[in-house]
């Protein structure tokens, strides 16, 4: 939020412990507390809401367990209207969901219950791991405006643009490269679940179950949720997009992504040989992924490391192969025949 110069920003945490605790952290927390535009209170989410005036054109509900105490009432319809009215026209709202803390029948109540207050929301995957998956789901108070030159918006701000590549989203294609759902998958994923509310509170009662399954903890799960989901995609990029050549950098990174996540839940596996064939196919698939490129030069290092000099030099070769334009494996390959 500090990167954002212009930016007015009310943080709410439940424990003031923490707030005291945040100046410790300076300055890799940008040290808050020293910046008038950001304000940070000791209060209750869902009571907050409810009392501040005035719109906010971001609201972000950040990770909290879903079967921690009172947490539950933080995923109600009634909490959800809440956080909209204090949208402003425009706004956007982003919840952030831990996979790996959630059962398929509590994230479906979830999707359904926000899917009732923001009928045009998305999925967005917050990172690329497959053991602790988190997918954030963005609602619009309005409907979600088409992209206008993003990569403007990207690159305006030097001290934003540094921090946004740290993140890997430097470009357009990163950005929607993170695309999970689009709200007709989610509708479809959703479609016979309850909704959560204050007076049916299925979330508070089913969370603390689903903690304990280990559906929750498998490598394969947020893979096998992002392939349910993809039958939407190519309609909604259309729809988001509009430029052809664009998009089809984007489907191409996604596909390359799920690739790549293939491929990390072959390893946690101990399949190592299918994990790098994997990585490999993400490599040729796009351009713009680089993933897949830099865990085979780190599969390469382990095994010239451990003495598999022929396995490593294969790899190399391979991506030498597919991706010409890049340096790296080829310098390695180069100090190997030393």
């Amino acid at each position: 939020a500090s990167a954002h110069r212009e930016l007015l920003s009310d943080g709410v945490e439940l424990l003031p412990e923490v707030i005291e605790v945040m100046p410790l952290f300076a300055p890799a927390n940008a040290d808050p507390a020293r910046n008038p535009r950001l304000r940070v209170m000791v209060a209750d989410a869902r009571r907050f809401v409810r009392t501040s005036g005035g719109g906010y054109d971001v609201i972000v509900a950040d990770l909290f367990h879903p079967s921690r105490d009172g947490a539950g009432a933080l995923y109600t319809r009634e909490h959800f209207i809440a956080v909209r009215d204090r949208l402003a026209p425009g706004g956007v709202f982003c919840q952030w969901l831990p996979l790996y803390q959630l059962d398929d029948r509590t994230l479906r109540v979830i999707v359904r219950t926000f899917l009732d207050v923001f009928p045009t929301a998305e999925a967005w995957l917050l990172r690329l791991n497959i053991e602790t998956p988190v997918i954030g789901l963005v609602g619009y108070r309005d409907a979600p405006a088409k992209v206008v030159e993003p990569r403007v918006r990207f690159g305006r701000d030097s001290e934003l643009a540094a921090q946004l590549k740290q993140l890997v989203l430097t470009d357009e294609v990163q950005l929607f490269g993170c695309l999970a759902a689009e709200a007709t998958s989610l509708a479809a994923f959703a479609a016979d679940a309850r909704v959560n509310t204050d007076d049916h509170p299925h979330v508070m009662f089913d969370a603390p179950r689903a903690a304990l399954a280990p559906e929750t903890s498998s490598p394969s799960r947020l893979l096998a949720l992002l392939r349910r989901w993809q039958t939407g995609l190519g309609p909604f990029l259309e729809r988001r997009l509009g430029d052809e050549a664009l998009r089809g950098r984007v489907e191409a990174f996604v596909e390359a992504r799920d690739q790549y996540l293939a491929g990390l839940m072959a390893e946690s596996e101990q399949q190592l040989d299918q994990a790098v064939e994997a990585y490999l196919s993400a490599t040729k698939t796009s351009a713009d992924f680089t993933w897949g490129y830099a865990r085979c030069v780190q599969v390469a290092r382990f095994y010239a490391a451990a003495g598999v000099m022929d396995r490593a030099r294969s790899i190399l070769t391979a991506l030498v192969e597919a991706r010409a334009d890049q340096p790296m494996a080829r310098e390695l390959l180069q100090r190997l025949g030393e």
